[in-house]
């Protein structure tokens, strides 16, 4: 394209909502450079060439790549860029303060951030040739410079994405509902009256009586408030606390329902303290909001990164044998905690090579979840020594996520969870049939044994797992991991209906190793109810290999299949003892009390053998993630999953569904509407042929995963910890056990630091706050 032409194109360019200018489509490199430098006549080091034509950015060393990708794919050349810098401007201490766990992600400009320079270039015979640049753009038509540095300032497609961020969900209740405004008129005092505190004051809207409120960090305070709801018979519920009261902020607390709550109407709130003398528009905030406060507790959950002695770890420069770090997107510290551990020798041997090269039909990579894993597959095998800051996986999380309300979100998520969650995404969309499968390294079969004990009968189910999820006991108390293992092996009495004996009894449960896999993932329940609200415990969990060199034998619990003087149930789906499974009413109606569904609570007492209320709440809380959780139970096994629900295909076919391909998604969906619908939606060009109908019944034999014959030896490789109140908040790291100055040593992944973490501050709190811990065979 000539000079003149290209200036025309630019001017006419249409600028999309979305650019891809976060970092190059193929790697890491981005356009920011973190110091910034006097002399700018020469090249800095990261530099981004961004494609008019398809509005994606690549670094030098890939622009070529994209062109033979254009050409694959549209028999076309892209030949107009621009290349973009930044040098990152100076930042107070204040500015630079790193947050652990980001509540909101603010909106700064690059021009309060970054000093950018950029130019535009053709494209021609291989080489990318210089037009024009930002150090002479007044001597160019303006409405071409105006058009580019427009493109410069543009929000790129990572913050588009990050603009939907997460803020704390406070909701009305039913007490602000109901609330009736008091007829008094009352002056509020100005300090508690119990006490002479004058600040961390709140105001009860019942009766404007002033008390303070609990002691935190930093902050006085005698729980006189929650005093004087208690005094009332508990039927003062409804506080606001003074200090932080402004015209754009509240924070209103309900002791009765102990959650921070609004009401509804804004107007309500201030005709409420009006009553008190109190006009809302004329407040301001003296105080930090209980948002500000939620930020700063968050800051505050940190792992050592120095010693006893205040010295600070030494930090482990990215390379090939440490991998590199991964920046925090906000909230995304779970991930890059899994993803450490899968990627940088974790799982021993669990790699991406299965995935090749970058293909060569892919024109935009930033969607493209192969593309993306294939990105960092390099950065962590290939290049890590270019990424010394670390990486920020933008385009990664989004592809993981996509499709997903969860883990699409800026949210906090569970890491165990998203564990499972990425091993299945992969399954589905990597991963094909017929290659090797690295995720097949964590996979193993347990079994499961019931016997009644009253005509003595059993039954064995196989069942594929991924990870062994091991109850702690409810105590504070020090805990052993093989103890807990040695119980939860040892099976427990459960109350269920025994087909043979047509009437309840008492089975026992128990569950142990059918085979056992290359790598064991053990997932200690940190999550407990008190007063009927889950809390995360931090015991600690004594586990082999933390401090010492210990194994991990599990051959003991290696399960032996039906012995010859056993008698199994019969072998009949109606009279199989799991569907004569019946749920405690009175058990449901308390855990549908707390707000959850009726699936959701007859799906919980199914797994934890009908046995209590509390006991299911735990499991819920333990699977609040999981996309099952509300759809209709059916009961794992039972023959109600070969039959389709007739008024369900009636309600597709009404929908204009075909009849054919709405048989098969009930089918698949165990009779759910609302996913049966979804799954036709996304699977329009299904021929609606379900694999027995075409090749007639199946005869494969299931799947076999790790080994069935000699047990292997497990020694510690990784740890990933959380630290925090709740599994949805608070910070997740990982430690892997890496060989410095050829001895083994626990190595700290915290986001983009790397850091050696050996000492006994960091061994307490892999016993304290372990959450996932993963074991290889010697």
């Amino acid at each position: 394209m000539h000079s003149t032409e290209l200036l025309q194109f630019v001017k006419d360019v249409d600028i999309p909502s979305t650019i891809y200018k976060d970092d190059c489509g193929y790697c890491f490199k981005t356009m920011v450079n973190h110091s910034s430098r006097d002399d700018h006549e020469a090249a800095p080091e990261n530099q981004l060439n961004i494609c008019l034509l398809c509005f994606q950015g690549f670094c030098r060393d890939h622009v070529n790549f994209h062109q033979r990708v254009v050409q694959n794919s549209l028999q076309t050349v892209h030949d107009v860029y621009l290349n973009a810098y930044k040098l990152e401007k100076s930042q107070t201490s204040e500015q630079s303060q790193e947050k652990k766990l980001k509540l909101e992600v603010q909106d700064l400009s690059d021009d309060e951030l970054y000093e950018y320079h950029w130019s535009l270039l053709n494209y021609h015979d291989g080489t990318l040739e210089t037009v024009m640049m930002s150090s002479e753009k007044d001597k160019h038509d303006q409405s071409v410079v105006n058009k580019l540095e427009q493109i410069i300032r543009a929000k790129s497609a990572g913050y588009q994405e990050m603009k939907t961020t997460w803020q704390l969900d406070i909701l009305p209740c039913s007490h602000t509902n109901d609330f009736v405004i008091p007829d008094i008129e009352k002056e509020v005092e100005k300090t508690c009256n119990k006490c002479d505190l004058d600040n961390n004051l709140w105001l009860c809207l019942h009766c404007g009586h002033i008390g303070c409120g609990r002691e935190q960090v930093g902050i006085q305070g005698s729980s006189h408030a929650l005093a004087h709801y208690e005094e009332t018979s508990n039927s003062h519920p409804l506080a606001i606390k003074l200090g932080s009261l402004s015209r754009d902020s509240s924070d209103v607390y309900c002791y009765a329902c102990d959650d921070d709550v609004r009401f509804g109407d804004k107007n309500q709130l201030a005709l409420i303290l009006a009553s008190y003398g109190i006009t809302l528009d004329d407040q301001v905030a003296k105080e930090r909001t209980l948002l500000e406060l939620q930020v700063e507790q968050n800051m505050s959950w940190d792992f050592k990164m120095e010693d006893a002695n205040g010295q600070s770890f030494r930090s482990l420069e990215a390379s090939k044998s440490y991998g590199c770090g991964l920046i925090n997107l906000g909230n995304s510290c779970y991930m890059n905690s899994v993803l450490q551990i899968l990627l940088n020798g974790g799982v021993r041997d669990w790699d991406l090579e299965v995935l090749g090269e970058t293909p060569l039909d892919v024109v935009y990579p930033s969607k493209n979840l192969k593309c993306q894993l294939i990105k960092l597959r390099e950065a962590f095998k290939s290049s890590p020594e270019k990424y010394k800051h670390g990486v920020k996986p933008t385009s990664v999380k989004q592809c993981i996520g996509s499709g997903n309300e969860e883990f699409g979100s800026a949210r906090q998520q569970d890491a165990m969870e998203f564990l499972t969650y990425f091993i299945d995404k992969l399954d589905k969309n990597v991963f094909n049939e017929g290659t090797e499968n690295p995720n097949d390294k964590v996979r193993f079969i347990m079994d499961d044994r019931v016997q009644c004990t009253e005509c003595n009968r059993v039954k064995y189910r196989e069942n594929v797992a991924e990870a062994l999820q091991l109850p702690l006991l409810q105590n504070e108390e020090p805990q052993d991991l093989i103890e807990r293992i040695d119980a939860y092996m040892s099976g427990e009495p459960v109350n269920m209906k025994c087909s043979y004996c047509k009437k309840e009894t008492v089975v026992i449960k128990s569950s142990k190793f059918k085979s056992a896999p290359s790598t064991l993932v053990i997932n200690p329940i940190r999550m407990r109810l008190q007063n009927w609200t889950p809390i995360k415990t931090n015991n600690k969990l004594l586990v082999p290999g933390v401090e010492d060199d210990n194994i991990l034998d599990i051959s003991a619990y290696k399960s032996s299949g039906i012995q010859s003087d056993e008698i199994e149930f019969p072998d009949d789906d109606d009279n199989d003892e799991y569907s004569g499974f019946h749920p405690v009413e009175e058990y449901i109606s308390s855990i549908v009390d707390m707000g959850f569904t009726r699936n959701a609570a007859v799906r919980s007492l199914y797994y934890t053998g009908n046995s209590n209320a509390e006991t299911a709440l735990n499991w819920i809380f333990e699977h609040i993630e999981d996309p099952e959780l509300n759809s209709e139970f059916v009961i794992p096994g039972s023959n109600s999953k070969g039959r389709v629900d007739p008024d369900a295909l009636s309600n597709m076919i009404a929908m204009g569904l075909a009849e054919k391909l709405s048989r098969k998604a009930l089918l698949l969906n165990n009779n759910d509407l609302t996913r049966s619908v979804e799954w036709v939606f996304n699977n329009l060009d299904d021929d609606g042929e379900l694999e027995e109908e075409v090749n007639g019944p199946s005869t494969a034999t299931p799947p076999r995963y790790g080994s069935y014959e000699e047990f292997p030896i497990y020694q510690l490789s990784a740890v990933i910890c959380h630290k925090g109140n709740s599994i949805h908040s608070g910070h997740y790291v990982a430690f892997i056990k890496k060989p410095i100055k050829n001895k083994l040593c626990w190595v700290l992944y915290n986001d983009e630091k790397i850091v050696e973490a050996n000492s006994e501050e960091n061994l307490q709190e892999i016993e304290k706050n372990g959450y996932i811990y993963i074991f290889n065979s010697t």
